[in-house]
């Protein structure tokens, strides 16, 4: 009885050594190993991060070997991590790395990174500004700005058409999908009165997919602002002096033009956007045109008083402000 157990005994730890021997030489692919580079889409002569991943491998007990344009850079025991840098746009860069496990087995793995340039260039769209205003014209909230690609892509036939590149846009890590598609190089973003700020980001790509390039841009919006000017009979509106306290006002009169900084709409006629004159603190008729008020003083009394105008975009919060001076007579 007790030599049938061995015998069973016997028979059953022969039979498991093979199934434990062929777990062990299991054939690992090249697909158990996890390649990614951060940032994904590198811009020209940019360092990148590169970082090495497997559940199939212990890669902490593996010689790692890493390579660009098959040149050997680095190696060691469980070395996951490697850093460089990628070439001038167009320029392909091909990074390997060659793992060996510590049962002999060795997994090559290859990317090809084209690095390509992309500039993001944003403008007020539909805001008021002044005649020969030079400056920047900025965005209010609820206004929009306009954000246009600049890409730099470069490959064997040179420079890349932009409108012959897909574009992917976001707003606020959100897909836009009617402004992406091939040749859409341009989003219109408007600004929510609950943020602060937006993002813009496009991710554009060539035909074959194998350049990319990716960008993003931070928007900020600004309180709008109301300057005076003074109109001059015979020269018009004197663009280069601003008004301000103590403005004195002759016995002939004077006219003061309030012009809004930095509202929406584009056009200072429009309905959404309304005026309010008030002369020493007491609101008055509203005159035409309706930024532009005359005034005469009184003869022979001298003194002195407010001039204020509030300028408000009705259909939005906070697209409202004012502006008040103290002239003499």
């Amino acid at each position: 009885m007790h030599m049938k157990k061995l015998i069973i005994l016997l028979i059953l730890g022969i039979s498991i050594i093979p199934i434990f021997g062929s777990l062990a030489l299991a054939q690992i692919r090249e697909t158990d190993v996890v390649l990614i580079i951060s940032p994904d889409s590198p811009s020209p002569n940019q360092n990148v991060n590169a970082l090495v991943s497997s559940y199939s491998i212990n890669l902490d007990r593996a010689n790692i070997s890493w390579s660009i344009d098959n040149q050997e850079l680095s190696n060691g025991i469980g070395k996951k991590s490697f850093s460089f840098n990628v070439g001038e746009s167009g320029s392909p860069t091909i990074l390997s790395l060659v793992i060996e496990t510590v049962d002999g087995q060795n997994i090559l793995k290859t990317m090809t990174i084209t690095p390509a340039g992309v500039d993001l260039l944003w403008e007020a769209y539909g805001v008021y500004t002044p005649p020969f205003y030079r400056g920047k014209t900025l965005v209010p909230s609820q206004g929009e700005f306009k954000v246009v690609a600049m890409p730099n892509l470069i490959n064997l036939s040179g420079k890349v058409n932009p409108k012959n590149l897909s574009y992917t846009w976001k707003k606020d890590s959100v897909v836009r999908s009617n402004f992406s598609g091939w040749g859409k190089n341009y989003i219109i973003v408007q600004n929510s009165y609950l943020d602060k700020i937006n993002t813009a980001e496009v991710q554009i790509s060539d035909i074959s997919g194998g350049m990319n390039a990716k960008e993003k841009i931070t928007l900020r919006t600004i309180k709008p602002k109301i300057v005076f000017y003074e109109s001059d009979p015979s020269l018009g509106i004197r663009w280069e002096n601003t008004l301000s306290d103590n403005f004195v006002i002759d016995p002939n009169g004077k006219t003061v033009v309030a012009e809004p900084y930095f509202f929406s709409p584009r056009s200072i006629n429009s309905s959404e956007l309304t005026f309010k004159w008030f002369l020493g603190g007491k609101k008055i008729e509203t005159p035409y045109p309706k930024n532009v008020l005359s005034i005469k003083p009184e003869e022979g009394q001298p003194g002195n008083s407010t001039i204020k105008a509030v300028v408000e975009n009705i259909n939005t919060l906070f697209q409202i402000t004012e502006k008040q001076i103290s002239v003499n007579f």
